[in-house]
C-alpha cells in the first residue's frame, strides 16, 4: 500500500513526484522556500483526495510536467501544449520538451551548414550564393551570411578544417535526431548515417518522447567522430573546452544560432594572435532568440492567470473547461513547476526574464493565454 502521510517517501512514490526530478528535495527546503514547500504539500494531498488517478492525468504528469531546465526556444508553446492537454484530458503523443524542433528551425539550421560545408569543401563564394539564390531566403540575405562566414573563418588550415568538420558533424546530427509531431527521426537526412539512431533511453532518458531516447551521447561513440575529436584535442588550443562547445549545440536551445555565430569566429580565430573580443552578428538571426521582456511578461501573465484559475475564477483560462479536481490538481503542479523553475533554474531563470541575461532578441511569445 502506497503511504499517505506527507514525507520524502510518500512524495517519491507519488504521481504528483514524477513532476520533479530526484534533487528537488535537496534544493527546495521548508526553512529557504516555505511557500513552495506547503505547496508541494498541499499537491500530495489533492492527490490523495482523488483516490484512483486517471490514465490521461498520470501520463501527463510523467510525459509533460518535468520542464526542459534550460528554457526551451518553443516557450510558451511547450506550456500551452500542457494546458491544452488538460483541457482536452489527453496527453498528445509528442510532447515539446527536450530535444524536441520544428521543421523550421531545422531547415535554418541546414542553411547554416551548407555554408559551413561550401567553405571546408574550397567552393567559391559565388557559388555558395547561386544555389542559395534557388532557395526559400527564410526571410534572410544569404548573399551577406554567406560572404560573412567566409570572412569569419578565413583562411583554410587543416586544422580549421577538422574543426568545422567536426562541427558540421554534429549540427547534423541534431538536423537529424531531434523529433517534432511530424519529424519522428524519419524526415531530414535520410542518406547519412550519423550514429544510433535510437539514442539511449535507458541510460539516460526519453524525456517523454520514448522510444526516441536521448541523442546525446550516441554520435560521440561514432570511430570517425571520435577520430576528429582526437585531433582536435591535440591541436587545438584549448581543444577540449572547443570540443565541449561544439558538443553543446543543441538545436532546441533558445540562442543555439547567436551560440553558433560565436564559435563560427572562435573558430576563424584559431591561431590569431588577436581574436575579436565579441562576435559580430554574421548570422542574421536576432529573430530567432527570444525576446526576454516580451518572455517575462508573458511569463508574468501567464502565473497570474494561472493562480486566479486555481482560485476559482474560471475565465482567467476560459478554454480549460470544467474546473474538474484532476484538472485543479495538474493545474496546480504545472504553476508550481513554473514558479520553481523561475527560482531554481538558472538558464529557464534568464530565459523568462527573472535573471540577468545576455543579448535580447526579436523572437516574442505568440501563444496567447485565453
Amino acid at each position: 500500500m502506497k503511504p499517505t502521510t506527507w514525507s520524502r517517501e510518500a512524495w517519491d512514490a507519488s504521481i504528483s513526484g514524477k513532476a520533479y526530478n530526484s534533487d528537488w528535495w535537496d534544493t527546495l527546503t521548508p526553512e529557504k522556500e516555505p511557500a513552495l514547500w506547503a505547496e508541494l504539500t498541499a499537491i500530495f494531498q489533492q492527490e490523495q483526495s482523488l483516490g484512483s488517478i486517471p490514465e490521461w492525468a498520470a501520463e501527463i504528469v510523467v510525459r509533460m510536467m518535468e520542464l526542459p531546465i534550460c528554457g526551451s526556444y518553443a516557450y510558451p508553446d511547450n506550456v500551452t501544449q500542457i494546458i491544452d492537454a488538460i483541457a482536452a484530458e489527453h496527453c498528445p503523443d509528442v510532447v515539446m520538451t527536450c530535444y524536441t524542433v520544428d521543421a523550421g528551425r531545422k531547415i535554418l539550421l541546414s542553411y547554416y551548414v551548407y555554408c559551413l560545408d561550401a567553405w571546408s569543401k574550397e567552393a567559391p563564394l559565388e557559388h555558395v550564393v547561386a544555389e542559395l539564390s534557388l532557395r526559400d531566403p527564410l526571410g534572410k540575405d544569404w548573399q551577406q551570411i554567406a560572404a560573412a562566414i567566409y570572412q569569419m573563418l578565413g583562411e583554410r588550415t587543416d586544422l580549421k578544417r577538422i574543426v568545422i568538420e567536426r562541427l558540421i558533424h554534429r549540427l547534423r546530427w541534431w538536423i537529424k535526431t531531434l523529433i517534432s509531431s511530424d519529424d519522428k527521426r524519419d524526415r531530414f537526412l535520410l542518406d547519412v548515417y550519423s550514429g544510433d539512431i535510437r539514442g539511449d533511453e535507458e541510460k539516460f532518458s526519453a524525456y517523454g518522447n520514448s522510444p526516441y531516447g536521448d541523442p546525446y551521447f550516441a554520435e560521440l561513440r561514432l570511430p570517425y567522430v571520435q577520430a576528429m575529436e582526437d585531433r582536435i584535442r591535440a591541436d587545438a588550443p584549448d581543444g577540449e573546452k572547443l570540443l565541449d562547445r561544439i558538443q553543446s549545440t543543441w538545436l532546441c536551445a533558445p540562442k543555439v544560432f547567436r551560440y553558433l555565430e560565436k564559435l563560427i569566429v572562435e573558430i576563424g580565430a584559431i591561431d590569431s594572435d588577436s581574436p575579436p573580443d565579441e562576435a559580430p552578428a554574421i548570422l542574421l538571426c536576432e529573430d530567432t532568440y527570444p525576446d526576454f521582456d516580451a518572455n517575462h511578461e508573458h511569463f508574468t501573465d501567464l502565473l497570474k492567470r494561472l493562480q486566479l484559475w486555481l482560485e476559482g475564477h474560471d475565465n482567467a483560462i476560459r478554454f480549460l473547461g470544467d474546473a474538474t479536481p484532476e484538472k485543479k490538481w495538474l493545474m496546480h503542479i504545472l504553476r508550481h513547476k513554473l514558479v520553481f523553475h523561475s527560482t531554481y533554474e538558472e538558464n529557464f531563470s534568464k530565459f523568462v526574464g527573472q535573471r540577468a541575461h545576455g543579448r535580447s532578441g526579436a523572437r516574442k511569445p505568440t501563444t496567447p493565454i485565453h
